[in-house]
């Protein structure tokens, strides 16, 4: 109750600090967003694609996402943003495959931030590793729109990373990378890399593990949100 009462705290006094009416729509509505089962709460499955892995000193390149009602991903909703950057993409290049030549024909970033939690109102987020998409939206929605949200996310990483310790199973480095995860659930290979495909997989991914949680009825979702 406490945790719950803290984050709306922080949903609304962001949305009296907020510059941007995009964004404080979407503070207002999460301060009343409720956390149900997997059919009955509505979900947005993001990924970025980035210059390197520091917030700091990096920046988002490309945004995708989809969204999840009545536990199915709505593919009809899918989106995927390319943004300019100040910076070249340099060696990361080599992961997204993304060159400076695509990012320069992309959107101003704040175009596509707005575009998004457009998108995300009313709705939990869905990443895999959230913690380092989270930090780079964090930051550029500080340098936009004058605060840094509250995210509610569900993490498949962090989700699956549970079980595994419940279970005393011994996690080795790459096992909880996205395409292996989704191997182990029996989900196809998606051979292209982009922030789109990686969002959709992570919300495929997060209803495969639902299922595999609660054979028996839709899984709540309460215990895995995490605050960031």
């Amino acid at each position: 109750m406490f945790r719950k009462w803290r984050y709306r705290s922080r949903c609304r006094r962001a949305a009296a600090a907020c510059t941007q009416p995009v964004l404080t729509r979407y503070l207002e509505t999460c301060a009343c967003t409720r956390t149900g089962h997997i059919r009955n709460t509505p979900l947005i499955a993001a990924d970025l694609e980035l210059t390197g892995l520091d917030a700091n000193n990096n920046q988002i390149i490309a945004i995708g996402w989809t969204l999840i009602d009545n536990g199915r991903v709505r593919f009809g909703s899918n989106r995927h943003l390319l943004v300019t950057a100040q910076q070249s993409v340099g060696s990361s290049a080599a992961i997204h495959e993304l060159v400076d030549s695509d990012v320069a024909g992309g959107v101003a970033l704040h175009a596509a931030l707005a575009e998004l939690f457009e998108a995300a109102r009313g709705r939990l987020w869905v990443f895999h590793h959230a913690g380092l998409d989270v930090a780079f939206l964090r930051k550029a929605c500080r340098e936009w729109a004058g605060v840094a949200p509250p995210f509610p996310v569900l993490d498949t990483m962090q989700i699956e990373l549970a079980q595994r310790k419940r279970r005393d199973q011994h996690v080795q480095d790459g096992d909880l990378q996205l395409g292996r995860l989704r191997s182990q659930y029996r989900l196809p290979r998606y051979t292209a890399h982009d922030a789109l495909i990686d969002a959709v997989a992570t919300a495929e991914l997060l209803l495969a593990m639902a299922a595999q949680l609660d054979r028996k009825a839709p899984l709540p979702l309460a215990s895995h949100v995490r605050i960031f």
